[in-house]
């Protein structure tokens, strides 16, 4: 068992679950309750290592070199920098993790998630703002001799305008390389056409890094998103970072089918649209051109609402009208009212089932009634109408529970698969008599999504690891008996379970005229109900 106590001011302390705030592929991170965090690195015996050899011989170095190299670390960094403020130490005294001042904040990769944004919305004034912030931090780090390297958005938390730079024990400088980077980010200028780093990283690929951030909070999209659809079939470049990145093809090439659900390019002035496209496509490097963020100015427009930079709002233009009622082939569609939908919900403080403490529980008609015990702090859970799903994680491992929402006791015998690197998203889509759980973490530098589908009897249907252009659409999914459904810009696409894998069985071409992947799905008397970011209609084949 791994040992998880510590001496942090010649004070022992147990690092106990509830003091879990965060963790990733390499360290957990441990509210110390006096305004200090705990950044402990996970150590080679650690369960996420089992069976990884080299990780496990990347946990020890790491151990053993760490200690020095933050204390080289030059002591005039930007205010943004999250610097160490002393180390925590083991048994032996050896140093096993260091402290830091509390920030809060939401990572940056949450405003790049389109779903995430509608429900946490920002000023347009505020979004640029902070965009600054970081890039001062940037060219702060980079005047003392810092480079980032791997240089990612969930490194970066945002409170506001203001933005807090954590991890810098992966930081680079004097002789210290780091060998650490993300698939998303990297600078392909210093890879291999597999998008494996062949160079070390530099002041260039920290910029490069900025302008995948900026460009993907500002579209919603990353700059190798799309499909690329060359007319020519055999001219066709797989849709994956490494192949898109390694031929420079972006998201601005006309070949790229642009995705439904993310803002327009031409919501951007051109010059600064001509920036990005220059850095995507033709290695453009150097300092990201701050006049540009400077000159740049978001504003809602007062008919549709998307933020832009025109005189005119290139979404108005184009945007279609659908009438009350259509038939289109076999498909008929038919506005409603958003309130007449009827969706599942995860668990809140002040929803009918609710967390409190280390409690998950139900408002009853003689007062709450307690479901079951869970981690507190560390739950997320989902309600539909017949059935209740979640999960927890602390110390490498995960507990998953099935429940009724109204009636009975948890039943946690949930055998979830290990959860490796650092959790970025969990959702959960739920149907009457199954639910399907969607994980997905960021394991060295790679974002992997992992579907369980999971029985109202607590057994596990189907796990998989999933990779393709439908998984944008999940969130918004929504279940029937075995199915799932999914929004996706092609139309609805059903996903089931084939001889325990997960596949996609179906795309509803018909639906593709009025279904988007940002749009969320929900079940109705004959059809399937279409909540969209103006409207809701309800489809139904005839």
């Amino acid at each position: 068992m791994t040992s998880r106590q510590v001496h942090v001011d010649g004070q022992k302390r147990t690092l106990v679950p509830d003091a879990l705030i965060g963790q990733g592929g390499e360290a957990e991170v441990y509210d110390l309750g006096d305004g200090r965090v705990l950044k402990w690195w996970k150590p080679a015996e650690h369960p996420d290592f089992d069976g990884l050899p080299d990780a496990q011989a990347q946990a020890k170095r790491r151990i053993e070199d760490a200690p020095a190299k933050l204390r080289a670390l030059p002591g005039n960094l930007p205010s943004a920098v999250v610097t160490p403020c002393g180390f925590a130490l083991d048994a032996k005294q050896r140093v096993v993790g260091y402290l830091m001042p509390k920030v809060s904040g939401d990572p940056l990769h949450s405003y790049g998630e389109l779903k995430w944004r509608r429900e946490h919305p920002i000023a347009g004034e505020d979004l640029v703002a902070m965009l600054r912030s970081l890039h001062d931090a940037i060219a702060g780090l980079h005047r003392a001799r810092v480079v980032v390297g791997d240089c990612n958005d969930l490194n970066v938390l945002v409170e506001g305008t203001r933005v807090h730079l954590i991890d810098v024990d992966s930081y680079q400088y004097g002789s210290y390389t780091c060998p650490m980077f993300s698939e998303r980010f990297v600078d392909p200028r210093l890879c291999d056409s597999a998008l494996q780093p062949i160079k070390p990283h530099d002041e260039a690929s920290d910029w490069f890094a900025f302008a995948v951030m900026a460009f993907r909070t500002l579209h919603g999209v990353g700059p190798w998103g799309g499909v690329h659809q060359p007319a020519e079939a055999s001219k066709r470049c797989p849709n994956t970072a490494a192949a898109r990145a390694s031929r420079r093809i972006s998201i601005y090439s006309p070949d790229i089918v642009y995705p439904k659900a993310a803002r327009p390019l031409s919501i951007l002035p051109d010059e600064l649209a001509h920036a990005f496209q220059a850095i995507f496509e033709r290695d453009q490097r150097g300092v990201f051109p701050r006049g540009l963020l400077e000159q740049l100015r978001l504003r809602a427009c007062s008919q549709c609402g998307i933020e832009h930079a025109r005189v005119r709002c290139p979404a108005c233009q184009a945007q279609a009208h659908v009438p009350p009622a259509v038939v289109h082939g076999k498909l008929r569609s038919q506005q409603i009212a958003t309130s007449d939908l009827a969706l599942p919900y995860e668990v809140r403080r002040t929803t009918a089932v609710y967390l409190d403490g280390g409690g998950l529980w139900r408002k009853g008609r003689l007062g709450p009634e307690r479901i079951g015990n869970v981690l507190a702090q560390q739950t997320r859970a989902w309600v539909g109408n017949k059935l209740g799903i979640g999960f927890y994680r602390a110390g490498g491992f995960a507990v998953g529970f099935v429940f009724k929402p109204d009636r009975g006791l948890l039943d946690d015998r949930v055998v979830l698969p290990k959860i490796r690197g650092q959790l970025v998203a969990a959702h959960a889509t739920v149907g009457d008599d199954r639910a399907w759980l969607w994980l997905t973490t960021s394991e060295q530098g790679r974002l992997v999504t992992t579907c369980v589908v999971i029985g109202a009897d607590a057994k596990v249907i189907a796990s998989s690891t999933l990779d393709g252009p439908w998984l944008a659409g999940i969130t918004g999914a929504c279940a029937a008996g075995p199915h799932l459904f999914v929004p996706t810009d092609d139309g609805i696409a059903r996903i089931e379970v084939v001889q325990q894998t997960i596949v996609q069985t179906r795309t509803f071409a018909e639906t593709a005229p009025f279904v988007g992947s940002g749009d969320r799905l929900a079940l109705s008397p004959g059809g399937i109900d279409v909540l969209r970011a103006r409207d809701a209609i309800r489809l139904q084949l005839s």
